[in-house]
């Protein structure tokens, strides 16, 4: 038998699952502030629901479960397509958030993993703006809050795509063929998306070329705002694509996080899922920081909860991406937490003190452990540095007989002898 981890999974030891856990309950108290709330669906739908709009490619991602009509959920917004058109009557907007693992079948390579978790938010019943700014600014808060900062969001609307890509005489049913093309363009360069636009969309050099050019305006958010309103003339599914790019920069500058980060008109972002209909969004951490790649991604699917025969529902969504916001963590060396006690007893006559201590210890919301092993107080000491441990309380007789405990860093190597109720204002 070998005894490993099935491949594109992993297993998280305590440390790694401090981290996480860490990660997690700070997105979720921001979640929270901007009123959102939590929701649980199950690891695997019906493949019916799952492939009702998620496009050929994904598709081909998702795991089906042998001898069922199930498949493992590929992310986290199809789910909650399935609760609402299953609970028409839930008052509008329903603004839900759901941190979980979703899975594909990609080719695992570094960073990039089959199973994977994400931490969505979404707000459902709303076709204002006001939506996606409350969504991209919770998304961008929680990643201020978590250290990260020089962020910026990327902003773009499949309206205003489909109206450059029906001015151009791009054939419908290739259509999609050229957006995940697009959407692919950080991953395989300019030259790999000319290649997939020509081989699987079936576009002439000339067609490519107006694509390549249409991505790759610059300028400031005016300026290619000016310049994307030529293209499209007066298609006026365009033009509306324009004016909620322009209402979502006016409200977002509204908010105080937006002086935290910068908001991008990029018409290079396509966003790969069929199933988007309006403004889309990535942010981006700055270059240097896992190669500047998206962290956090999403977009308006007006269409999507009506697919499952609700009535038609707006709804928009942002989700984090948690392996990518770790990896960043990491190579920004934020610290480790080290915040444990560890209650070592000289011997184990002084056992009912020491419970006493790591009770009190708890209580006041300190984490606190001791020994269960019954060892001396150097391998005790041993121990407490190998966990991890920021604080060793050691208690001996004189310290169980006047209620003091001496108190040690591992960081410092300081050492006080204190009361109980002293060390515990010290270390809360």
């Amino acid at each position: 038998m070998e005894l490993r981890t099935p491949r594109g999974t992993r297993d998280f030891m305590p440390s790694e699952m401090e981290r996480r856990e860490r990660v997690f309950s700070i997105i979720r108290n921001v979640y929270e502030r901007y009123g959102f709330r939590p929701l649980g669906t199950p690891a695997f739908e019906e493949m019916e629901v799952l492939t009702a709009k998620c496009g050929e490619e994904v598709s081909k991602q998702i795991y089906g479960i042998s001898d069922s009509s199930y498949g493992l959920r590929f992310d986290l917004t199809v789910p909650l397509a399935r609760v609402v058109a299953s609970n028409t009557s839930i008052p509008k907007p329903f603004k839900r958030y759901q941190i979980g693992p979703v899975w594909r079948r990609d080719e695992p390579q570094k960073g990039r993993f089959r199973e994977f978790w994400q931490a969505d938010i979404d707000i459902v019943g709303s076709a204002s703006m006001l939506s996606e700014v409350e969504v991209i600014a919770a998304a961008c808060e929680a990643l201020s809050e978590l250290g990260f900062s020089g962020f910026e969001v990327r902003l773009n609307n499949r309206k205003l795509l489909n109206a450059f890509v029906e001015n151009t005489g791009i054939p419908k049913e290739s259509v999609g063929a050229v957006f995940r093309a697009l959407d692919k363009l950080e991953k395989i360069g300019v030259e790999g998306v000319k290649s997939e636009l020509r081989e699987k969309a079936g576009l002439t050099d000339n067609k490519i070329l107006d694509i390549m050019a249409f991505t790759s305006i610059n300028g400031d958010n005016t300026q290619k705002l000016e310049a994307v309103l030529k293209l499209i003339g007066g298609n006026a599914s365009g033009m509306e694509g324009i004016s909620e790019l322009k209402e979502i920069i006016g409200l977002f500058n509204k908010y105080e996080i937006s002086r935290k980060c910068s908001l991008i008109i990029d018409f290079s972002l396509v966003r790969g899922l069929d199933y988007y209909t309006g403004p889309i969004f990535e942010v981006k951490l700055p270059e240097g920081v896992i190669g500047g790649l998206s962290i956090a991604a999403g977009g308006r699917y007006d269409n999507l909860i009506q697919l499952y025969g609700a009535p038609p529902t707006p709804a928009t969504g942002i989700s984090l991406g948690v392996e990518r916001i770790l990896e960043a963590i990491k190579k920004q060396e934020v610290e480790e937490r080290r915040d444990l006690v560890f209650v070592a007893t000289v011997k184990p006559d002084f056992l009912d003190y020491a419970i006493k201590v790591v009770q009190e210890l708890r209580k006041a919301g300190i984490r606190a452990e001791m020994d269960l092993m019954g060892r001396n107080l150097r391998k005790q000491l041993d121990y407490a540095n190998a966990i991890g441990a920021r604080f060793v309380a050691v208690v001996g007789e004189k310290e169980a007989k006047e209620q003091t405990l001496t108190l040690r860093d591992f960081s410092s190597g300081k050492e006080e002898t204190c009361s109980l109720p002293d060390a515990i204002k010290r270390l809360e």
